[in-house]
């Protein structure tokens, strides 16, 4: 992913997508009229070529092989060459570290009203991604109406973080190689500056969530208490989600740990981990976390 400051608010621009064959991939697109987007680079300079979505955002589709030169010979921590990593959900394989970040598990892009239903043509015929259920979930300013897609189809409906299901069957480690997006519409009176979120997966969340709460804790979204005080009425959870700052979701597969960062320009970052068989993205706290994002920011509507 690559973030540009676009004026004076930092943004999420363009995506990287990890393909055996580039050229054919941007080929594809072309025979489907994405626009292919000139950029000059230099002789021995990579062939990264990209198309623009409807929302402007660029995706490159790239072999990813190069990153292992990023890696000390034997460094059990250096990037596979063989899996390294997509933009949208492919893994990682690193070392397993407590509240080590693998991988990026899913990206929301926030869509102008008349560009919803172009984008979800476009990412389902362009990437091969397979829309879930559309949603309507609240937020301050009305109904937030929002639809996830995925490589893996859904049978039936489901829900991401702010959507559908998007995993299918697949376990922790079929999400890992996931690619998943959510798409949301932009609200009125929401402000100039629709927000984008970037999801990135831990294998040991309350470690990242304690190493941020002791060093960054200014970073972090703050969560209000009567959401703790409703959850523990539900679920026997752990008093130490509440200090955190941690939110809590579990499904007949499995459980799900997420917490937000503060929003930067534009930008905010999601760190969840999936535990079993979790197929969902924890939608039900939605609402909590839209209402604590439009409470820091004051401004938004007037």
């Amino acid at each position: 992913m690559l973030l540009n400051a676009t004026g004076a608010d930092p943004a999420l621009v363009a995506l990287g997508l990890d393909s055996p064959d580039p050229a054919r991939a941007v080929k594809h697109a072309e025979t489907l009229l994405a626009p292919v987007l000139p950029r000059e680079r230099a002789p021995q300079d990579a062939s990264l070529d990209a198309i623009a979505a409807p929302d402007g955002t660029a995706l490159f589709f790239c072999d990813t092989a190069w990153l292992g030169d990023f890696g000390a010979p034997g460094d059990s921590g250096a990037v596979d060459a063989a899996g390294a990593a997509g933009a949208a959900g492919a893994a990682v394989p690193i070392e397993a570290v407590p509240g080590q970040i693998t991988h990026i598990d899913h990206v929301a892009l926030t869509q102008p009203w008349h560009h919803f239903d172009e984008a979800a043509l476009f990412y389902g015929s362009v990437l091969g991604l397979h829309p879930q259920e559309s949603l309507e979930l609240p937020d301050p300013y009305g109904l937030l109406r929002s639809r996830a897609m995925s490589t893996t189809p859904v049978s039936g409906a489901g829900a991401t973080d702010e959507a559908a299901e998007a995993t299918g069957a697949a376990g922790a480690a079929g999400a890992a190689e996931q690619v998943r997006m959510v798409l949301n519409i932009a609200q009125v009176g929401a402000g100039d500056t629709p927000w984008q979120h970037v999801a990135l997966a831990s294998g040991d969340l309350l470690s990242v969530a304690r190493r941020l709460r002791a060093e960054h804790p200014e970073l972090l979204l703050p969560i209000p208490g009567n959401y703790y005080d409703d959850l523990e009425c539900r679920h026997d959870v752990d008093p130490e989600l509440r200090r955190l700052g941690v939110l809590y979701d579990r499904d007949e597969h499995g459980e799900f740990l997420h917490m937000y960062t503060v929003t930067v320009g534009r930008v905010f970052f999601e760190i969840v981990q999936r535990v079993g068989g979790y197929r969902g993205y924890g939608a039900v706290n939605a609402p909590i976390r839209l209402a604590a994002q439009h409470a820091g920011h004051p401004k938004m509507g007037q």
